[in-house]
């Protein structure tokens, strides 16, 4: 503490302040220095006893699980892997006697054979990369995202215009609908499993932690999960007989929005049942349309539509009591002929992205509800995602195009 000049922090005071608190920045005399300190120490003891009252143990515990989780989902997926490559072994080995056989006559048969006798086919086999990084402990040092100086993609991958606008991700993985197909990529923009999808045009699809399962819902009123491990393929039975328009997941939570504009809350834990409802116009305006939803953590992001007033919004709610925590105006002209989509989704430190394709533009939004800046994209954004924490996919008519962050 040092001596001061300024009046004291006191406002009834009008003594002259003796000394500087450099741990409060305040002036104080010396009638209110006394209590001053006791306060000090007295919120310095309840800090400490806070501390000592964390179970560490319990916390170390539940992190450990997180990582035997990752362990064990990684162990599967290298398993997975192996399997899918002793089977390409296999076939490669039938073709290749298949191809010697039609060749009995060539020449270079007799030597062929020995060939292989002696070593084999050549196999090539690199080493697991395994990047430190994967795991970090404490807080992530995060830059400013503008999205002005989005760069161009990485990567882009070709798709059909026939196909939907559909996208979820765990992190891990992105799965996308390819009509008549369902696409897994993983972290590197790789394309790991294609298989064709049999159920019904897909019209949304989300992520759910708690079911460790992809989750799509079809035109035909129907919900499926796809197990991201061993891709089976479970449909959900018909859930309030309605045709649901998107979905979103938080944790062991299932959201889905109908097409007269309801929330309904399914819980996915123990067993499916259903949970909470809200309508209009708790949800929107009698005059309006939500276009999608979708969560982040205990919140819920709705874009709604207003044909009469023209306008459009980015909303958020809270999930626990869905009151409403703030609502933006998207700065684009709604036409009652509008056809194109409107989609959002969570960005990184809580903030949102809107991709709208009539116009071709990104609205970047932050936690507190206000515009961080707009984007001009050089396609019809149809959607996006935050694909990890340094992807970003935006899906066009005929591309799926991965920006690095």
């Amino acid at each position: 503490m040092s001596t001061t000049s300024t009046s004291c922090a006191i406002v009834t005071c009008t003594q002259i302040p003796y000394v500087f608190c450099y741990c409060c920045s305040k002036n104080l005399c010396l009638d209110h220095l006394s209590n001053h300190t006791a306060l000090v120490n007295s919120q310095s003891k309840s800090s400490i006893d806070q501390i000592k009252r964390i179970n560490f143990d319990k916390l170390i515990a539940n992190d450990r699980l997180k990582l035997e989780k990752w362990r064990d989902d990684s162990l599967k997926k290298i398993h997975r892997y192996y399997e899918k490559k002793c089977d390409e072994l296999d076939e490669f080995y039938a073709q290749k006697s298949l191809h010697q056989q039609q060749e009995l006559t060539d020449t270079k048969f007799q030597t062929t054979i020995l060939d292989i006798q002696q070593n084999g086919i050549p196999i090539h086999i690199r080493s697991l990369p395994i990047d430190n990084n994967l795991i970090t402990f404490g807080e992530l040092k995060t830059q400013e995202f503008d999205i002005i100086n989005l760069s161009s993609p990485i990567k882009t991958y070709n798709i059909s215009k026939s196909s939907g606008i559909g996208m979820a991700t765990n992190n891990q993985s992105l799965l996308i609908d390819q009509n008549p197909d369902v696409i897994l990529f993983n972290q590197d923009s790789i394309v790991t499993e294609q298989f064709t999808w049999k159920y019904g045009s897909i019209r949304d699809m989300c992520w759910s932690f708690g079911l460790n399962s992809f989750i799509i819902i079809t035109e035909m009123n129907k919900t499926y999960l796809i197990n991201e491990n061993t891709l089976s393929i479970d449909c959900i039975e018909p859930m309030m007989n309605q045709l649901w328009m998107s979905c979103t997941c938080s944790n062991s939570l299932l959201y889905l929005l109908s097409l007269s504009n309801a929330v309904v809350e399914f819980n996915l834990l123990p067993t499916l049942s259903y949970d909470r409802r809200w309508d209009q116009p708790d949800t929107c305006k009698k005059h309006e349309t939500i276009k999608d939803i979708s969560c982040n953590e205990d919140t819920l992001a709705l874009v709604i539509i207003s044909y009469s007033t023209k306008m459009a919004h980015l909303v958020l709610r809270s999930l626990t009591t869905f009151d409403l925590l703030f609502s933006i105006r998207l700065d684009m002209i709604v036409h009652s002929s509008y056809q194109l989509p409107i989609r959002c989704c969570p960005f990184k430190n809580h903030q949102w992205l809107v991709s709208e394709a009539n116009t071709s533009r990104l609205f970047y939004i932050g936690k507190n509800g206000k515009l961080q800046g707009t984007l001009k994209y050089d396609q019809q954004p149809y959607n996006a995602i935050l694909f990890g924490s340094r992807i970003l996919v935006i899906r066009t008519e005929t591309t799926i195009n991965f920006h690095e962050l």
